[in-house]
């Protein structure tokens, strides 16, 4: 594997987990603030900065070469290929996936198991609830937050089970370049 496959592939997969976290994890959450408070200029301002996400990273994913020409990743090194053993550029993406499906257990795990606690706590509490109203558990946002844990959760699952066909999927787009 050359330098410069080696670095298509790890910017495409940093693209493509921080789009997975924009669309699962930024965007649901301010979704309340835009509720919340209705007003012309918020909602501008959520679109632009959706906007701007989205161009970042469909940056990342397409124009691949110039942002490792522009950066010069690949000048520097004795050699033109990389030495990973039996690792091509396959089990490069199977590994890589399997991280980001690791990652998004291993983030989003604690969110859920407290926002699963404080539901529990405020269901069998027999006085009135005055520790979980301390932390304002019970409106909208936090069960709202709650599911978005578990649909990260969730993905994270399906990636890691699914990381063989995801592989074959981005190892076929990138040797279409």
């Amino acid at each position: 594997m050359t330098k410069k496959d080696f670095f298509r592939v790890i910017i495409k997969l940093f693209g493509l987990y921080s789009l997975i976290l924009s669309i699962f994890y930024f965007i649901p959450s301010n979704i309340p603030f835009i509720y919340n408070d209705f007003d012309l200029s918020t909602i501008i301002w959520f679109l632009g900065i959706l906007s701007f996400l989205i161009l970042i990273y469909s940056f990342l994913i397409k124009n691949v070469d110039s942002v490792i020409n522009t950066l010069k990743l690949d000048k520097g090194f004795d050699d033109d290929k990389i030495e990973f053993g039996n690792f091509d550029s396959y089990k490069i993406l199977k590994l890589s996936f399997i991280l980001i499906g690791a990652f998004l257990i291993i983030d989003f795990l604690p969110e859920f198991l407290q926002y699963l606690f404080l539901a529990f706590k405020k269901d069998a509490s027999p006085n009135g609830l005055n520790y979980v109203d301390t932390v304002n558990f019970g409106n909208t946002i936090d069960y709202f937050n709650w599911g978005i844990s578990g649909i990260n959760i969730i993905l994270g699952y399906l990636i890691l089970t699914n990381y063989n066909g995801l592989a074959k999927w981005m190892n076929k787009n990138t040797n279409n370049q």
